[in-house]
């Protein structure tokens, strides 16, 4: 039986508590204060690789619109932007047409032609101490060539008055005619005392209008020259102009002229024509041996 006296063997194995119906009491001793934060700078997020870059605008002064700064004119109202000039075009690339080649060839043997002729007509303007120029449609020929007089002429005929020895007298006012042959198978035949080298045969018809129209005149001819085994041909005009013809005997004695064909006498100022082939001179120059 309990008489508050006994002890609990059991009370040593339990420690008595009490139910706490608030916060414990404060502490006497503070708490520390909490540390004060430092501040920081938020960085700015990365910028994704796909993300557009912002383009540079100019602003229209007439609009006012926004356009990309590579713009030379408004999208808007197409206002020029800015006050540079302009670009400006290369110039179109010039293509040679076959039609301007051929004028640019042209041009270009027009152009040398006309140096060749300056040339030679400078180097033309101080004769060659070894050429001189003969009187007359003539070609410029050695110096020393002379007029060789031959001391003989024969003929095919000859009319009575006019014979062929005219052709070398040297005068004018006289000249030669065949016997009413109208030149047919006509010729003549010039001999020399010594061998000559011939350069030029000079032949003249009448210079008279009158008798050069009413009588036969010589068309074409062959030359031969006894050194040299070759005929050479000759057209003449018809006119009373002097004519001549390059030759190159070495040492002839003998020339011939055989007559092949002739112009017709023909009425004139109601005279009736002649029937003769009528020559007034024969020339030869050349050098002696």
């Amino acid at each position: 039986m309990d008489d508050g006296n006994t002890i609990d063997p059991f009370d040593d194995l339990f420690e008595a508590f009490e139910l706490e119906e608030g916060p414990p009491p404060p502490s006497e001793t503070p708490a520390p204060a909490p540390e004060a934060k430092k501040a920081t700078v938020a960085e700015p997020p990365a910028a994704a690789d796909d993300a557009p870059v912002p383009m540079a605008t100019v602003v229209c002064t007439s609009c006012g619109t926004g356009n990309p700064s590579h713009n030379r004119h408004c999208e808007q109202c197409g206002a020029r932007l800015g006050s540079g000039p302009l670009p400006v075009a290369p110039a179109p690339v010039i293509r040679a047409t076959p039609g301007g080649r051929a004028l640019t060839v042209i041009a270009g043997v027009v152009l040398f032609v006309l140096a060749a002729v300056l040339i030679m007509n400078l180097r033309g303007s101080t004769p060659p101490e070894t050429t001189t120029t003969l009187a007359g449609p003539t070609s410029t020929v050695p110096r020393n060539v002379t007029n060789l007089i031959p001391f003989d002429v024969e003929a095919s005929s000859s009319f009575p008055g006019f014979p062929p020895s005219n052709l070398i007298d040297g005068n004018p006012e006289t000249y030669w005619n065949d016997f009413s042959l109208r030149g047919i198978d006509a010729w003549l035949e010039f001999s020399f005392t010594q061998p000559v080298q011939i350069t030029e045969i000079e032949l003249q018809n009448v210079e008279d209008e009158e008798r050069l129209r009413r009588n036969y005149r010589i068309k074409s001819l062959i030359i031969e020259v006894n050194d040299v085994q070759i005929e050479i041909p000759m057209t003449m005009e018809d006119n009373s102009e002097p004519q001549r013809v390059p030759i190159s005997s070495l040492g002839t004695t003998r020339v011939r002229i055989s007559v092949n064909s002739t112009y017709p006498a023909e009425q004139y100022d109601g005279k009736t024509p002649y029937g003769e082939l009528a020559l007034q001179s024969v020339k030869f120059f050349g050098t002696t041996e």
